[in-house]
């Protein structure tokens, strides 16, 4: 009897750790393995993340801008559209993920939670490679491509937006790189001059300079102001104490211009004047009127880098009432994206609404043919009255009718402007195009460092014939 219940006792014990081991194998092969998976000492993690069937990444029409492919048995990621790397970024096992890559991550890659039957025997039992779900862009490559072309080798930024659903249509910064080459060549491109893995369009910050002549204008159309007043001297440059000196960009017709007229020119003594004259004008609370308080950014993309920007050029000290007079003119302390200026054009070229920018247009998952539209977040801050925008819409136009470019038949409304940062100088052509099917598009280009007009002007001919043409 005692041999028998040693015999039971052995086999209890043996059926025992048979379960143990049986359930925790299980475990570890079905509900556990995520958790092996993530620890960055397994040597799986890699080879997991190396199987993944990313998604594509589609333009607006459909065409691809990022793909996964299989090359000597490997799945690499390739981009048929470099000219789109502003907006798409690049996907890389050895060093990460940027742009929509990186924003869309969790839709491309495909969610690691398990949610139906099939995904259980597909992913858990089978072991089947884990497939992300496609996504479609609101970009226009061809819209893109003749940005990035017309920038050439000029450094800075481009943003054009439907300006009544927000979508972007084209985000470009330059320089960029070819992110098909980036495992190749990451050390000579990390250190490349004009650092093109800063995307200038969303994460550079740049004083308004000139820009804020158009809220200045904004602020004078809701106040009432008198916009036939002519104002002396008005092509008189404005020397501040610490050696700054900002001017008309364009010569003016006349010694005295009203505020529309130096709107045009780019002259600032007129602005000057109109701020002295019109007692309680509160430049902050302007600023806050147009969300400068809380900038317009894109949902998983880098936000806009800090920016630490000298008072001045030199060390003299100034007086309260030329900073306020700085600040007026856009060069205190506030600075913005060309992505947010790009949402202020859209507010003016529409309703005087402001809204959301975006770039995710619809989503595919794995085996499906049918795209499945984004929602559009609903949220809009009224910055001007409907109005009010209409006629700071008729004010640009006449800015756009006087610099000497052709825009014959086109519906533009444009203002050129010029920031100094420091030792640096940017130029801004902020605007909006109304095409003959009735969409309006709000565009913005930013050239960095760089003082030539012509060359800005080039840009936006070369923009403003895309627009028609698309």
């Amino acid at each position: 009897m005692a041999f028998s219940r040693g015999i039971h006792h052995l086999l209890l014990g043996t059926l025992i750790c048979l379960l143990v081991i049986g359930f925790s194998a299980t475990y570890w092969a079905i509900a556990g393995q995520d958790s092996l998976l993530l620890r960055d000492d397994n040597p799986r993690r890699i080879a997991a993340l190396a199987a993944i069937q990313r998604g594509s990444i589609f333009d607006r029409h459909g065409r691809p801008l990022a793909e996964t492919v299989d090359q000597a048995n490997k799945l690499r990621r390739r981009y048929p559209m470099p000219s789109t790397f502003s907006a798409v970024g690049y996907f890389s096992l050895r060093f990460g993920a940027s742009g929509a890559e990186a924003a869309y991550d969790h839709l491309l890659a495909g969610s690691r939670e398990v949610t139906t039957l099939r995904e259980f025997f597909d992913r858990r039992l089978l072991h089947l490679p884990q497939t992300g779900s496609d996504i479609r862009l609101s970009i226009d490559a061809d819209l893109q491509d003749a940005l990035v072309t017309a920038l050439g080798g000029s450094r800075g930024a481009a943003v054009v937006a439907n300006a009544l659903t927000g979508e972007i249509l084209s985000l470009v910064s330059q320089p960029a790189v070819d992110a098909n080459e980036l495992d190749e060549n990451w050390e000579e491109l990390v250190s490349a001059e004009g650092q093109p893995f800063f995307n200038r369009a969303i994460q550079g910050n740049y004083q308004l300079g000139g820009a804020s002549y158009t809220l200045l204008m904004a602020h004078a159309i809701t106040s009432g102001f008198d916009l036939r007043q002519r104002f002396p001297q008005a092509a008189a440059p404005i020397e501040f104490e610490d050696g700054m000196t900002i001017a008309c960009l364009f010569e003016p017709e006349s010694s005295e211009l009203t505020l529309t007229e130096a709107y045009a020119f780019g002259c600032p003594s007129p602005f000057r004047a109109y701020y002295r004259s019109e007692a309680g004008i509160d430049m902050e609370a302007i600023l806050k009127r147009f969300a400068f308080d809380k900038p317009i950014a894109l949902d998983g993309f880098p936000q806009p880098a800090p920016i630490n920007l000298p008072a001045a050029p030199s060390a003299v000290q100034m007086n309260d009432a030329a900073l306020q007079i700085r600040a007026a003119l856009g060069q205190g302390d506030m600075t913005t994206t060309p992505l947010h200026m790009a949402a202020i054009m859209a507010a003016v070229s529409t309703e005087g609404k402001l809204r959301k920018l975006y770039l995710l247009a619809a989503t595919r998952p794995p085996g499906a043919q049918q795209w499945r539209e984004t929602s559009i977040d609903p949220k809009i801050i009224p910055v001007v009255s409907a109005e009010a925008a209409q006629e700071l819409r008729a004010v640009m136009r006449r800015s756009w009718s006087a610099l000497p470019i052709d825009a014959a038949g086109a519906d533009v409304g444009a203002h050129v402007a010029m920031s100094q940062s420091g030792e640096g100088v940017q130029l801004w052509l902020n605007g909006f195009f109304g095409h003959s099917d009735g969409t309006t598009y709000a565009f913005v280009v930013l050239l960095e460092d760089n003082e030539n007009l012509p060359r800005l002007l080039s840009i936006g001919r070369s923009l403003v014939q895309a627009l028609d043409m698309n």
